[in-house]
């Protein structure tokens, strides 16, 4: 199957738009799963390249995703330069919160991005359940309340 932009649209009153940036097919479909399973209204774009994310990093302006989920994993891909570029392109006005999900769950990589303007930090879970629990966490997180610790998702942490 040919890497392409798949744009999910959910019910046409959405209120959440969520981007899912994984190379991982199946790690993009169990979380674009996860996200439904909450059943809050939502438009869910996928990008499994780096070139779509560039490209996607360009429109931002015009799309104005609530959340994006940006696997630094992806060939390619620098987290500075996703990061900056995403705080850019939206501005102030229209914050997307930058969700890093990656396997890496070392300190020191999470520290860096929250340094770097990463609004959350989430180690991809093992299973489904703990999938749900992330998803949940991230929609219905209080962001403007919320701690630097309690932005960390890592079962067992």
């Amino acid at each position: 199957m040919p890497d392409k932009l798949n744009i999910m649209h959910e019910p046409e009153n959405s209120k959440k738009v969520v981007c899912i940036a994984d190379h991982d097919e199946d790690d993009r479909m169990l979380l674009h799963e996860a996200l439904l399973s909450l059943n809050q209204p939502c438009e869910i774009l996928e990008i499994s390249t780096r070139d779509q994310l560039t490209d996607q990093l360009s429109k931002l302006s015009d799309i104005f995703p609530d959340f994006i989920f940006l696997n630094t994993g992806m060939t390619g891909i620098e987290m500075v330069h996703c990061i900056e570029t995403i705080r850019k392109e939206t501005g102030s006005g229209m914050k997307a919160k930058i969700i890093i999900y990656s396997t890496d769950s070392d300190r020191s990589s999470i520290e860096k991005a929250f340094e770097l303007g990463a609004d959350f930090y989430a180690v991809k879970p093992s299973n489904y359940k703990d999938l749900k629990k992330l998803a949940g966490t991230v929609i219905e997180m209080e962001w403007e309340t919320s701690e630097e610790e309690s932005r960390i998702f890592h079962i067992g942490f």
